[in-house]
């Protein structure tokens, strides 16, 4: 069988991915992926150990999504409504969230995640279960408007293959012993767990006991001493550094 451009191409980009060592590039290759296939959003669930795709602890990392809907999936409470990641990690191939919702009975929690879902504009997507080495699972996803999909299963196949690949390789840096180059106090170290696990600055004040002007205060020097810009890109640098271990 010949070999095209595209099988090249893909070649390509599963090599690069072996080779890097950076998490961010790492999601920024598949991203480009699935973009040119016709996504319009992307996240990827991060997962502790035997824990559940949408736990509040989990390391989410997104792109295309409004501020809007991000807050709202970052309030723990709402987010663990969200019945589409583990109905997907059961089925253990990637799904359409249409059928994952259709083979389940929701209860009123999930029914209410779903509307919202729907609002939000954010019905057509796709689901990828990833299952990495020492029960370091994750869940992956794109959002689409139906007629800019190229959806057939070699599509889905190449995806998946591409996602998997990455999600083995960023549990590979994970495990690597990396070099503290970065030194944050013990009450920097407490804030930086709580913006991985999705916590807003109000909410982060809250938890410490502390004013809100001294935790932006704590988050500004963060993300100096990271040399990063966001939330999503402190608590990746913070696992990249083993600050934060899942």
């Amino acid at each position: 069988m010949a070999t095209t451009d595209q099988d090249l191409h893909v070649g390509e980009i599963l090599r690069q991915i072996s080779s890097s060592s950076s998490i961010a590039e790492i999601l920024e290759m598949v991203r480009s992926v699935v973009v040119k296939l016709g996504a319009n959003r992307t996240s990827y669930h991060l997962t502790p150990k035997l824990r559940s795709q949408t736990d509040r602890r989990i390391h989410l990392a997104t792109s295309g999504f409004s501020d809007k809907w991000l807050r709202l999936y970052e309030e723990a409470d709402f987010r663990k409504h969200d019945p589409i990641p583990d109905i997907i990690m059961r089925h253990g191939e990637p799904m359409l969230w249409q059928d994952a919702l259709a083979s389940k009975r929701l209860n009123e929690g999930e029914e209410e995640f779903v509307r919202q879902l729907e609002a939000h504009g954010l019905y057509n997507g796709i689901g990828i279960p990833l299952f990495g080495p020492k029960g370091r699972d994750a869940y992956s996803a794109f959002t689409f408007e139906p007629e800019k999909l190229m959806y057939d299963d070699k599509t889905i196949a190449m995806v998946s293959a591409i996602a998997g690949m990455a999600h083995v390789r960023i549990c590979n840096i994970l495990e690597k012993e990396h070099a503290h180059n970065v030194q944050l106090s013990d009450r920097e170290t407490q804030v930086i767990q709580l913006i991985a696990n999705g916590r807003s600055n109000k909410a982060i004040a809250s938890d410490l006991s502390i004013g809100g002007s001294t935790a932006d205060t704590y988050v500004r020097r963060i993300f100096a001493k990271l040399d990063v810009s966001d939330r999503i890109g402190a608590s990746i640098r913070a696992l990249e550094l083993g600050i934060l271990r899942l």
